[in-house]
Parts: structure tokens; sequence; C-alpha cells
């Protein structure tokens, strides 16, 4: 059965603005020197300033209504995108939003992510000093929490990072596929940031099920290269099964490398911030510290040492994230990030 038909069963709310354009980047490519450049635009998939995660809301949140939920719980960083719109979901469909964020409550002003998850209304609980992914059993409480103040929750894992929401990312391959039908090129590789797992599983999963004839080849922002490839294999694994794809993942279907975390999750890297400049300063694109800067620079790096070909056709998910930049303004001094105008002549970056 086609995969087209087999998401179409699933049930989903339209919240993202699809589909999202897919980009030729012809002065990054030039200044790279090869191989060529697409960008997947899905910073603009459009709620509440935009990003992958409005993909997977699509086919959570319907799960959440079909379950009667008035209330919806989420966690991770302060600058979660992720919670950023999962707020802006919900507010959306009329269902409350509990957020649990890591670390504890500022003292001073709110920017970013945490500013906008602030306009949406969603209440907010500061949780200490724990990890994205150790927040499982906090969301558990609040979820029992909830229930007996007679509330119906629906939780919701770090990043959306459930088969149900990697639906959204089998679905966007379809998409991509379409569109490098229509412009006459075929991907080699679709190269994408790696943080809950979630959205690289479901390219993984897209990509065997349509045999689309591209590897997936994701860089982790968090977690170590074992530990991540695990997370998406299993979750693929889980995916495919949920969509009763019978497209046969393979261990060796899942590519990512740890390379380019820097000193952490949420920790700009020089590397990341240069990335941030060259593209910015290419093609007029944003990308962000903590994910789409640090897969660029990784996809870069990859290619200063020989991992693509000059011919490959190389698309960048470009997952979104931008909000956080102006959250880390310090940064861009403090590391020594270039700024300085790019000059369109290829071999001028290299990776910190």
């Amino acid at each position: 059965m086609r995969t087209e038909v087999l998401i179409g069963r699933m049930p989903r709310t339209h919240l993202a603005g699809l589909p999202t354009p897919l980009e030729y980047a012809p002065r990054l490519t030039q200044v790279l020197g090869g191989p060529r450049i697409w960008l997947k635009r899905d910073d603009l998939t459009g709620l509440a300033m935009g990003g992958n995660k409005a993909r997977k809301l699509e086919f959570i949140m319907a799960q959440a209504l079909a379950e009667g939920a008035d209330v919806v719980i989420t966690g991770a960083g302060k600058q979660s995108n992720h919670c950023r719109l999962t707020a802006a979901a919900a507010r959306k469909l009329g269902l409350g939003c509990v957020l649990l964020l890591t670390g504890d409550a500022p003292t001073g002003s709110v920017s970013g992510n945490l500013l906008l998850d602030t306009i949406l209304g969603a209440q907010i609980r500061y949780v200490g000093d724990v990890l994205w992914w150790e927040l499982e059993p906090l969301l558990e409480r609040t979820f029992v929490e909830l229930t007996r103040a007679g509330r119906k929750p629906f939780a919701i894992p770090p990043g959306g990072s459930t088969p149900v929401g990697s639906t959204g990312y089998v679905n966007a391959v379809v998409e991509m596929c379409g569109q490098m039908h229509e412009q006459g090129f075929a991907a080699d590789y679709v190269v994408c940031a790696c943080g809950s797992a979630g959205t690289q599983a479901g390219l993984v999963v897209g990509a065997k099920s349509l045999s689309a004839g591209f590897k997936v080849l994701g860089f982790s922002v968090a977690l170590s290269k074992a530990q991540a490839h695990q997370r998406i294999l299993a979750l693929a694994e889980q995916t495919a099964e949920l969509l009763g794809a019978d497209c046969g993942v393979k261990d060796d279907d899942v590519q990512v490398l740890d390379e380019y975390i820097g000193e952490g999750y949420g920790i700009p890297s020089t590397g990341g911030l240069e990335a941030i400049g060259l593209v910015a300063q290419t093609e007029g694109v944003l990308l962000d510290p903590v994910y789409t800067g640090k897969a660029m620079a990784g996809l870069i790096g990859t290619l200063r040492a020989g991992g693509f070909k000059k011919t490959d056709e190389l698309v960048f998910l470009h997952t979104g994230g931008v909000p956080a930049l102006f959250a880390y303004e310090d940064s861009f001094t403090t590391l020594g990030a270039p700024m300085s105008p790019v000059s369109l002549e290829p071999e001028v970056f290299t990776t910190g």
C-alpha cells in the first residue's frame, strides 16, 4: 500500500503551512565549492514563527483531541522550539498547555522562545537541574496531578518524538520527493540536526518506504552517536510498524554523527556560529545556534573532509529555531564568530 495512503489514514489536524519551499542555495554552493546544496525550509511552517515541530504536532494534537484532552503537557529546555510550538498549537485548538522547563526561573527579562511561551499564555513550571531527556517522570507526575484536579491531560515527550509525531516527517519525504521531481533533481543526502530523534526517524522511514534513493545524515546536538543511533533506529521501527509500512528499516539506514555537539546541548559552538554567519550572508537565511547552526557546521565539515562527492545533491533540512537567536546574542561576540562579509570564493570556511 502506498505510503501516502497509510499516512492519510492517520488522524491529523492541520497546523502548518505546507508545502514548505525547497530552494537551491547557489551562493552557499559557490562558496563551498560544491556539491549542490538545497534548503528545505521547514523554518517556514508558519505556526508561531515556524519550525519542524509543527509537522509532528499535526498528528500528535489530533491524537490528543481524539482522546478528549483539555490540556497538554510537555517539557524541554528554556529555549525549546518544541515547547513554543506546542503552546501555540494548544492555543489554536482551544487547549491548555503546561510546560516543564529545565533550569531555574529567570530573574531578569526573558527573550527568544521563552518570551513567546509567555505571550502564548502557557503555564510554565521550572524543574531545576534536569536534562530534557530525563523529564519523563516529571511529565508523569504532572499528568497524575492534573487528572486528580479534574482535567483531561495529554502528555507529549520532549520534541514530540513518538511514532505518531514521526509520521509528520514520513509525510515530509512524500512532499520533498514531489518537489525534487518538479525541479529535476534527486537528492543523494538529506542532512538534518538530531535532538530527540523523531525528525530523523521519520525521514528514514519515509526514504525507505518510498525508495527515495537518498541517505539521511543526522548531526546530533545532544546525545552521543551511540545513544542517538539507538533512539533513531527504535523510533523508526516503531513508526514503520504504526503505519504498517513494510519497509525493513535496518541498522545501517541510520547515519548520525556527534562530532559537532561542542560543549553540550544548548551551548553554542564556534563552528555553529560561523555557519550561521555564512548562510545568512550568502543566502539571507537565518539558522539557530542550538540545532541548525551545528548541523550546517557538520555538513560543511563533512564536505571539507571529503565525505560528499562534488557531484552530490544535498538537501539541508532547516528545522527552524530562529527565535532562539535573540537569547544567544552575547555568543556572537564572546566566541569570536566572524560576522564580517563573506567572500564568494571556494574554500573560505573552516569549522570550529
